[in-house]
């Protein structure tokens, strides 16, 4: 059976920031990270802005800037393929978001399964099909729409930088949007990341 996995804790005397539902500076996030993750990043996001148009490079950095203020604890990266969010979760810390961009004209986000709460809400319709692609949900007062795909301990060959957010009952969603997505996309995957947060940012 797949368990959750758990990383070792930071280094005692070491303060954990707070969660925050303002995104953190990008040049702060970056500032927090390790010289390895830091070089990774910043070489995806010199490449991202080597594309015609400035829309990538600005929507990943903004992404990554969200996650950061809502999960804050710690992050790493996957090569320069995706980057891992954690919170703390008792001694140690949890995966709780990631953000993959393969540089192939998307970018995806995971996190906790929060689809139900999302058309509850408002938030999405759906599930529609759209341009031939299943799984896609019209964003409220838009006429875009987002891919979204539910994710457990049953899906096959988890890739490793979202995997430990599978099993031990956890749930997650996969969210695609193109990466040089509109701003109501981005929106709506800012605010799919917020309904997941409320978990371990309340109290």
């Amino acid at each position: 059976m797949k368990v959750k996995e758990r990383i070792a804790p930071p280094e005692k005397g070491s303060a954990a920031p707070a969660a925050s539902s303002s995104p953190m500076e990008y040049t702060t996030f970056l500032a927090q990270l390790g010289a390895k993750d830091r070089m990774n990043i910043e070489r995806h996001v010199t490449a991202c802005e080597a594309e015609p148009g400035p829309a990538h490079g600005r929507n990943y950095r903004r992404l990554l800037s969200v996650m950061a203020g809502l999960a804050p604890h710690a992050a790493k990266t996957h090569g320069q393929q995706a980057v891992q969010f954690y919170v703390p979760d008792g001694k140690y810390r949890m995966q709780v978001l990631a953000l993959e961009d393969q540089r192939d004209g998307q970018m995806v986000m995971y996190c906790e399964d929060v689809l139900a709460a999302a058309i509850k809400s408002g938030l999405l319709r759906g599930p529609n099909e759209v341009a031939g692609t299943n799984n896609s949900y019209r964003i409220k007062g838009s006429i875009e729409s987002i891919r979204v795909d539910q994710l457990d301990g049953k899906t096959a060959n988890p890739a490793p930088f979202y995997k430990d957010m599978l099993g031990w009952n956890r749930r997650a969603i996969r969210v695609t949007i193109a990466a040089g997505a509109p701003a109501e996309q981005l929106a709506a995957v800012e605010a799919l990341c917020g309904m997941a947060a409320r978990k371990w940012t309340a109290g």
